[in-house]
């Protein structure tokens, strides 16, 4: 079968597939066509979060499925107004006003498009190493824009600081950003940031960063937003991760785990961003797939689930105890350095000698734990591993797939990788 499709498939070949076929999914493993089972260690692409095939979600989902999938985009239902209420409820302090949307990516354009709107500037500031996206304006700034064609003018990057920075580089970093915000003001209407950079190397940059950020958009009238795609709606404990940081952001883009592996994201704005009596916004918004009842009832139905389980809970205390198995489990493999995390967003770095493309290692890494029946996924070329798994899966299961991974690591001959001429002879 896999042989098969491999062979036949009529796919656009934008990235390469691993050569297996799931077909269903149960809890935190997926099964393929030929029966084999597969601890799924990132919860699809992040997405899966209350687990696959949960049947507490499937049955609202139908439900809603029988009543009403779509509306006219000018028109809301009843699971949409609901929805709005919940979000404004469990934003905080933010007081959030939202849009259903369907990806991440199409979140990140609609909160640029009224920043600038809002502001008439045009700049946007980003980290360097940030992902926001693959269309035009969220590829713009992912990694500073350097992938982007056509380019797109007015994006500042910066370097973004780690957890291991000292006090004296991260005021370094702070001033950097103050002098580009100063030099640049006139120009710049919002700065963008993931607070957990996850496809830059699982960076984790400080509290008293994100405070520092918070106090100069303000000072110098620029609006902060954050994507918060991947450390939203309960990823790190709450619901979304600047609750975390003690900050209130301007405008969130969120996804993947909002949808629970259905197309669904968000925009959430401050309420201060809404003009008074609802009055319309500087410009309007009107694509096919906006505030449908569909989607509201996936979201809303999440909500109601995580609450009646207590969930944003059970994430603090698993994150706590799976970043302790990482460092226990990891702690004499030379092979793996770093292990770090917040909430059940966890990575660790690989650290096999005298190699310098991981991209390769990391394959053949894959392709090992799946032959274990593990699912693991890299990113920062290679070298980092990230672990997001769904909210249910239990220390047991982690702990396992943590197992497999360093038998795997310390069963390889990875000398015949190396690629040091000294270490070649």
């Amino acid at each position: 079968m896999s042989e098969n499709f491999l062979n036949n498939n009529f796919l656009i070949p934008v990235i390469g597939y691993d050569d297996i076929i799931l077909e269903r999914g149960v809890g935190s493993f997926v099964y393929d066509t030929d029966g084999n089972k597969y601890l799924d260690l990132n919860s699809g692409q992040f997405c899966t979060v209350l687990g696959h095939s949960n049947n507490i979600i499937n049955d609202e989902i139908i439900k809603q499925i029988n009543k009403l999938v779509h509306t006219s985009t000018g028109m809301i239902s009843s699971p949409v107004v609901e929805l709005s209420k919940k979000i404004y409820e469990i934003s905080g302090d933010m007081n959030g006003y939202s849009i259903l949307l369907s990806t991440g990516a199409e979140a990140v354009e609609f909160c640029i498009r009224y920043a600038k709107a809002l502001k008439k500037r045009d700049g946007v500031i980003c980290f360097d190493k940030g992902y926001h996206g693959l269309t035009l304006g969220a590829q713009s700034i992912t990694f500073g824009g350097i992938y982007t064609h056509p380019r797109v003018s007015s994006v500042y990057s910066f370097k973004v600081p780690t957890e291991y920075d000292s006090q004296e580089v991260l005021d370094s970093c702070i001033k950097d950003l103050r002098d580009l915000m100063e030099a640049h003001q006139s120009e710049i209407a919002a700065m963008i940031c993931e607070p957990i950079v996850s496809v830059g190397g699982m960076i984790y940059p400080p509290k008293k960063f994100w405070q520092s950020v918070r106090d100069l958009c303000s000072e110098f009238d620029i609006l902060l937003i954050l994507d918060e795609c991947q450390t939203g709606f309960g990823r790190i404990g709450k619901w979304f991760d600047f609750q975390n940081l003690d900050i209130v952001p301007d405008m969130i883009a969120t996804a993947k785990g909002i949808g629970l592996g259905y197309p669904v994201s968000m925009a959430i704005f401050n309420e201060q961003l809404i003009p008074e009596k609802l009055e319309l916004m500087p410009i309007t918004h009107y694509s096919s797939h906006q505030n449908d009842p569909f989607a509201a009832t996936i979201v809303l139905t999440a909500i109601k689930y995580i609450e009646d389980n207590n969930i944003l809970s059970k994430v603090k205390e698993n994150g706590i105890d799976f970043l302790n198995s990482m460092k226990d489990i990891f702690a004499d493999c030379n092979y793996v350095i770093n292990p770090r995390g917040r909430g059940l967003m966890l990575g660790l770095d690989l650290n096999i000698p005298h190699i310098k493309n991981y991209r390769n290692i990391y394959k053949i890494l894959h392709a090992n734990m799946l032959k274990e029946g593990v699912i693991i996924q890299a990113t920062n070329g290679g070298q980092t591993l990230r672990f997001l798994p769904d909210y249910l899966m239990s220390k047991e299961q982690f702990d396992y797939a943590l197992n497999t991974l360093r038998k795997v690591l310390m069963e390889t001959d990875w000398k015949q990788y190396c690629e040091d001429e000294v270490c070649v002879k």
